[in-house]
């Protein structure tokens, strides 16, 4: 009986005009060269004389598969995993899904979906670049398998978001605990090279004990509570309830009417004065958007202006506000024999401000208007400025190099406003509504303002009080040498044509809008 050598090709056959029977493919192992083993697979097969029947011949093919493992080994790591991060991708999520619910079946107990999503994300990519924004995502990785148990599963579920998978819960308690640590966890600032960049997290609870719940419903329901977190202020966790399908049909109503409001040019800019309290005359007005949507009749910001954010409608939005001020602007100056409206006041979101064509944009509306730039205010919350990283502060200081006034907007209801007067590039500051409502019947609200003022003052920054209603907080101010106010005691806010016609009652000649 021969032994013929088999072809090198793996996978290979020999031709031959006898029949054959393929005998077995067990493995095996042979010393290499080099030091270690090499992993073979044995393949041989009978040949057997077509005429007698008697096996002729025998033929072996013998391969390496060792590197053939580990190839496939590779192909399914990441045909499963995160390149990025190197968590589970969403395959792999639903499988592991799949079988925690499987699992419910023979014990009792809840699993639990935690869906996370880092806020203002995109603000990092648009600041401080790509490279930035993976450094942050990897080390987010790292912090949520740290924070979890060996049993959990963590996956990127795309982009900025995560999703970790409890199984073996006792009760519900034990997840939204879970669910603080992970907020806690997060909100630590992240160190990328000379950045220290603070991302914190807003995260959306679901969880059943039920045998047959559909993976992609509860994924949907940690999803809508995720995005009530972020509603309610981020940096927090909601935890999914029948409360949130009804909000969830609520947002998707709010985007139909934004959208329908920018199709159907249904977007209305209303403007509230700003009065000078050493003349009592309107110097300069506070752009504010409204939609007159036929449905719902007028809306304010606080209504949409979330979801605007999230569906990525609001640039187009402040855009057009902008635009539109700066016109009404130039026709108040053209009917006014006065000075008239000194600087028309709009506010800055922390999206807008990373944005890199930020500057070029507001610029370019400025000159196609006919304006300069110590005709425009920008206001920053708190808030935003809490977001905002070194390159958009050095965006704040361009924009005051064009002669554009900064403010910061709602002072005193954070947490670092001292702070922010030192190092950001301010003209003035607005003292929140909160102070101002009870300066004339509460002392120690009454000595706050004085301290502001005094303080601003000090600073060289001038100040605007925000909600004056009475006659007697307008007198508190002026006995505190407050330089602006603004409130329901000299107008709400107001049509184009009632500014226009309150600015020419200020100089007693009556306009026809």
């Amino acid at each position: 009986m021969a032994v013929r050598s088999a072809p090198k090709t793996p996978g290979a056959t020999v031709a031959s005009g006898v029949d054959s029977e393929l005998v077995g493919h067990p493995t095996s192992r042979a010393i290499r060269k080099n030091p270690g083993y090499a992993k073979l697979e044995n393949k041989s097969k009978a040949i057997h004389d077509s005429l007698s029947g008697v096996v002729a011949e025998t033929q072996a093919l013998m391969r390496e598969i060792g590197q053939l493992k580990d190839a496939q080994a590779t192909i399914e790591r990441l045909a499963l995993t995160d390149s990025l991060t190197g968590l589970a991708n969403r395959t792999l999520l639903t499988d592991r899904m799949n079988q925690a619910l499987r699992g419910l079946r023979r014990s009792q107990g809840f699993i639990g979906v935690l869906m996370l999503d880092l806020d203002h994300f995109k603000v990092i990519n648009d600041t401080l670049g790509h490279q930035v924004g993976d450094a942050v995502l990897i080390e987010a990785a790292r912090r949520l398998q740290h924070l979890g148990r060996p049993d959990d599963t963590v996956a990127r579920f795309g982009g900025d978001e995560f999703v970790l998978l409890v199984q073996g819960l006792a009760n519900a308690g034990d997840l939204t605990a879970f669910a603080d640590r992970i907020v806690t966890g997060l909100r630590v600032p992240y160190s990328v090279g000379t950045e220290e960049v603070v991302a914190t997290v807003s995260v959306g609870v679901a969880l059943t004990s039920e045998s047959d719940s559909v993976p992609t419903d509860l994924l949907r329901e940690a999803d809508m509570a995720m995005y009530r977190a972020k509603d309610r202020g981020r940096n927090r966790h909601e935890v999914y309830g029948a409360t949130l399908q009804v909000r969830a049909i609520e947002r998707l109503g709010t985007e139909r009417v934004l959208r329908r409001a920018l199709a159907d040019d249904r977007l209305v800019v209303e403007y509230q004065p700003i009065v000078d309290l050493a003349t009592g005359l309107t110097v300069q007005a506070e752009a504010l958007l409204r939609i007159d949507d036929a449905e719902h009749g007028q809306l304010v910001p606080e209504h949409f202006l979330a979801v605007a954010a999230e569906t990525g409608l609001l640039p187009v939005m402040d855009d057009w506000v902008r635009a539109s001020a700066m016109r009404d602007l130039l026709r108040w100056r053209d009917a006014s024999r006065s000075a008239g409206v000194q600087r028309m006041c709009v506010n800055l979101t922390a999206r807008e401000l990373a944005s890199p064509d930020f500057t070029s944009r507001l610029v370019g509306g400025l000159q196609a208007a006919g304006l300069e730039g110590g005709d425009l205010s920008i206001e920053v919350t708190e808030h935003v400025l809490m977001q905002t990283s070194h390159s958009a502060v050095s965006s704040l200081g361009e924009l005051r190099a064009l002669g554009i006034h900064v403010g910061l907007d709602d002072f005193g209801t954070g947490f670092s406003a001292l702070s922010y007067l030192k190092d950001f590039p301010l003209d003035f500051l607005k003292i929140d509504r909160s102070f101002v409502e009870r300066i004339d019947i509460d002392e120690r609200s009454s000595s706050i303002v004085a301290a502001i003022i005094g303080l601003a003052h000090a600073l060289g920054l001038s100040v605007v009080a925000e909600g004056v209603e009475t006659a007697q907080q307008l007198a508190r101010l002026r006995h505190f040498s407050c330089d602006l106010a603004q409130g329901f005691l000299f107008a709400p806010s107001i049509s184009s044509c009632d500014f226009m016609r309150l600015l020419a009652a200020e100089e007693a000649t009556p306009q026809a809008c």
